[in-house]
């Protein structure tokens, strides 16, 4: 009797991975490979941050690791180029709010789309949950970001005082209705 209360409360209390299906996108005409990030993608995530901000991570090693394990709540999903990952994007998922966590394009690969398609495909996953709203926080010097996320239909919320831990640069936190409030 206890071993089948057991079974049937872990059963009920466990949430279902967040699906990722494998797919070939066209952007600019080149085809890249699309997949949920997986643990042993950790160093590659690390490069593409340092390619993106001077060499600094502004994740570790143990934040990506802590994240890639929260499958039920959490997407991180990789864009491979040539066997290379050129871009990834995570996102938190629930129906009240979902939080873009990072986004990274490495710079030969920015400029070309890949930055509004991964925003996208995060906006839809969003709407779809469904959730009441999307949201993220940008650095205030970041105006090309800014200006993506602000065509994307994102308002200005607030500023997080010194939230970048590296140079302590403030952040804009900005904020996308998808619904109505649940």
């Amino acid at each position: 009797m206890w071993k089948r209360f057991k079974d049937w409360y872990q059963h009920s209390n466990t949430k279902p991975t967040l699906s990722f299906p494998d797919q070939v996108v066209n952007l600019g005409g080149q085809n890249f490979s699309m997949r949920r990030a997986q643990q042993d993608d950790v160093d590659d995530l690390l490069e593409v941050e340092r390619q993106c901000y001077a060499g600094t991570t502004p994740w570790d090693r143990a934040a990506f690791l802590s994240e890639l394990k929260k499958t039920t709540q959490s997407l991180y999903v990789v864009l491979i180029f040539e066997d290379e990952i050129v871009a990834f994007i995570g996102c938190w998922f629930t129906k009240a709010e979902s939080h873009v966590t990072n986004i990274a394009v490495v710079p030969k690969f920015q400029n070309f789309g890949i930055g509004r398609f991964l925003m996208l495909s995060m906006i839809q996953r969003a709407a779809d949950l469904p959730s009441a709203r999307l949201t993220l926080e940008v650095r205030v010097s970041n105006e090309p970001a800014k200006h993506l996320y602000h065509q994307l239909g994102f308002l200005d919320q607030n500023i997080k005082r010194s939230y970048y831990v590296v140079n302590h640069e403030d952040a804009l936190n900005m904020m996308l209705p998808l619904g109505e409030e649940n």
